[in-house]
């Protein structure tokens, strides 16, 4: 809802003579005495009269190309209030030609006049997408790593205001920026962290950063410039105790998204002893924290054996992602079920015997049972399959384990789950392999549907006695799948022990919204 409609409209012919003494006919002291009697009005959220809107937005645009220092100013500053009203009115003042002016005006001017147009463009930004895209067009943010660079910008205050147009601007996170002006910008972010420790400039500053490296490359070279930064990782790290939940989440976001890069990188922020801190964080009672720690545990899990042991190691992280496991919060379980599912996978004979025993296993039960992602499903299946396969030491064990806690009976009804429909279905064909290759269940249509044929016989290992031929009802599970919001999925190698083990790792980065309001 538009800020302006607070209080009543402005008077509409009073309205229209100072729109008359706006035009470029009139004296210059006219057009700056209306200028300014704009401004006063949007700056006291008064609404325009809509039949008038569209005529006071093209004459302050106008304004803004006039070499008149006062009236640029004002009509920066009015165009900045008119960009907190209705998305209706800030498309006004883009399909208007409103970036373009704005942006000549912060090009050509110094000082306040400057600082007034980068706030209005901020404000453009920060409405929508599409809006963003647009201001992006325009060749702004090379203006703002300069600005940023410049003795002036040092400053509290006019610093403050260009770092809050750049977390608008490169929110959701920008793919086509050079490297090198990836560095700068993260050179100048630094900078920021270390003079301002606190209060909205310190926010915005660790949400630019997470967003800069929101989209790295394969090879990470963004995530390599951060670390190129003596000190920026220790200091993003640090912000994992910050009192301000703000700068809280967007350091955590950071780190997170370090850790879907290489493994290298993954190790290097490891080593500044993050786990420590999520570990903490992970049991917050603040929602979206809990959440995104889970995550990013999820993210380490899916590494290599050295990363999912260090994840491990730290005192009371299994229990934590355990308990989560069982959660309220759909999302919450979710995010756990990708820690643990993710773990089984990669973690070594000890460790994955030591989760087992914990109760790994009663957890995957309740997962399939629940089946609340599709991608979640596959990828524990196919985990489950890896498990019985390639860990020749426990397998006797992981069959004895899977069989007493039930986990072979919800198997069996994914196997299930499409065969009376004759539908192709990957985790229902993965789940009658596990069963037939590692259990001797043949799963099969029986005349009437509903019922699973299960023959389980003596194999080679002898893992369990003969139970006999079963006649099994199953009744198929149907949850509703849990949308988490701008959830995005990738698959990164992991080298361990073979360079053909454990490949499509399942890496998924998801975004959280985090609200940049307009100001």
């Amino acid at each position: 809802m538009s800020m302006l409609k607070k209080t009543p409209l402005f008077c509409a012919k009073e309205c229209a003579t100072f729109l008359d003494l706006l035009l470029s006919t009139r004296s210059k002291e006219s057009q700056v005495a209306a200028s300014l009697y704009f401004r006063k009005k949007l700056a006291a959220c008064q609404e325009p009269p809509e039949e008038l809107v569209e005529t006071i937005i093209l004459e302050l645009i106008n304004c803004l190309r006039r070499p008149s220092n006062e009236l640029q100013l004002n009509a920066s500053w009015a165009l900045t209030n008119l960009a907190c009203g209705s998305r209706q009115e800030t498309h006004r003042i883009i399909a208007s030609g409103g970036i373009d002016a704005l942006v000549h005006v912060a090009s050509t001017t110094v000082g306040e006049i400057r600082d007034q147009a980068i706030w209005a463009l901020g404000n453009l930004a920060a409405d929508c997408a599409s809006c963003r895209q647009q201001v992006r067009a325009s060749g702004l943010l090379a203006l703002l790593i300069v600005m940023l660079e410049m003795p002036d910008y040092q400053a509290h205050d006019p610093r403050k205001i260009v770092i809050w147009c750049l977390a608008n601007l490169l929110r959701g996170g920008m793919n086509d920026i050079e490297l090198d002006s990836v560095g700068r910008l993260l050179s100048s972010l630094h900078v920021t962290l270390s003079l301002y420790d606190t209060g909205e400039i310190l926010c915005d500053a660790v949400w630019c950063i997470a967003y800069l490296i929101d989209h790295a490359t394969i090879e990470g070279e963004r995530i390599d410039l951060l670390f190129a930064q003596p000190g920026l990782a220790a200091s993003i790290v640090n912000l994992l105790k910050s009192d301000s939940l703000r700068a809280l989440t967007g350091a955590l976001r950071t780190v997170g998204n370090i850790i879907t890069g290489t493994d290298e990188q993954t190790t290097a922020i490891l080593d500044l002893g993050v786990l420590e801190d999520l570990s903490d964080l992970v049991n917050s009672n603040v929602h979206q924290i809990s959440r995104e720690c889970l995550w990013i545990l999820s993210n380490i899990a899916a590494g290599t054996s050295e990363h999912v042991t260090r994840l491990f190691s730290v005192d009371g992280m299994a229990q934590s992602v355990f308990q989560l496991a069982y959660d309220q919060s759909p999302r919450k379980r979710k995010e756990a079920y990708w820690v643990v599912v993710n773990a089984m996978m990669g973690a070594p004979p000890s460790l994955y015997e030591y989760l087992m025993s914990g109760g790994l296993a009663q957890i995957l039960v309740q997962l399939l049972e629940e089946n609340l992602d599709a991608a979640l499903l596959e990828r524990t299946l196919n985990t489950t399959q890896h498990s019985l396969q390639d860990r020749s030491r426990n397998r006797l064990y992981t069959i004895a384990l899977f069989r007493r806690v039930g986990l072979v009976e919800q198997i069996a009804k994914i196997a299930f789950n499409n065969s009376t429909l004759n539908e192709v279905d990957p985790a229902s064909n993965l789940a009658a392999t596990i069963l037939q290759q590692h259990f001797g269940i043949h799963i099969g249509r029986v005349e009437g549907g509903g019922n699973i044929r299960g023959v389980e016989r003596r194999n080679e290992e002898n893992e369990e006695d003969i139970v006999g031929q079963n006649v099994v009802n199953l009744r198929c599970v149907y949850e509703e799948s849990v949308e988490l919001a701008s959830a995005a999925s990738t698959s990164r190698n992991v080298n361990q022990n073979s360079s053909e083990e454990r490949k499509s790792i399942l890496v998924r980065i998801k975004r959280m919204d985090e609200t940049c309001d307009k100001k």
